[in-house]
């Protein structure tokens, strides 16, 4: 009897080992993926009139000219709702995603992320007039952006090592192609 059971012994660790793996296929793709938040604010100052900035920002037909390496398309889906379908990614990652575009009465503009990994994602530009650089008034603008960057999945765990100066320069760096879009128009 005592023999017996050493032979048993493997056969039972092999049943849990096998029971445990199961467990493992079933439950993990059953598991809410990991969802980050972050909130990025920058303050920029622009020398174009705000008209001007503003028109290169709801321009989203040229988004493509304007942004060359992250977005290969947008489409304007409905025109009520202001529903667009967008290809955009950063280094060769591109993705699909839909959003809905507003602008409000006091001149805030804001994109709203309803698909995909950054669902949820908003980013809010409100624009004001200040001084140009030369002293001329009205011909600057403030831009006061604010990125609320919800991310699940795959994206998730790829922008949880980004840093947030990065991020800051990407803002950074939009803000100025618009700029520079909106000096050439």
């Amino acid at each position: 009897m005592k023999q017996a059971m050493p032979q048993l012994r493997p056969v039972y660790r092999s049943r849990n080992f096998i029971f445990g793996l199961i467990a493992f296929i079933v439950l993990v793709p059953s598991m809410p993926l990991s969802y980050a938040d972050r909130i990025i604010d920058v303050q920029t100052v622009a020398n174009v009139n705000e008209q001007s900035l503003l028109a290169a920002i709801t321009d989203l037909q040229n988004y493509p000219q304007i942004f060359p390496d992250n977005i290969k398309y947008v489409k304007v889906l409905n025109n009520q709702t202001n529903l667009v379908d967008m290809n955009a990614g950063i280094n060769g990652v591109f993705f699909d995603t839909q959003a809905i575009y507003q602008q409000s009465p006091n001149g805030t503009y804001t994109v709203q992320v309803i698909s995909g990994d950054l669902n949820g994602t908003t980013l809010t530009t409100e624009l004001n007039k200040t001084w140009g650089f030369n002293g001329t008034p009205g011909m600057g603008t403030i831009a006061n952006i604010s990125l609320d960057l919800k991310t699940s999945g795959f994206l998730s765990w790829m922008l949880s090592f980004v840093p947030d100066s990065s991020l800051n320069y990407a803002l950074q760096d939009g803000i100025s192609k618009f700029v520079d879009y909106a000096e050439q128009n």
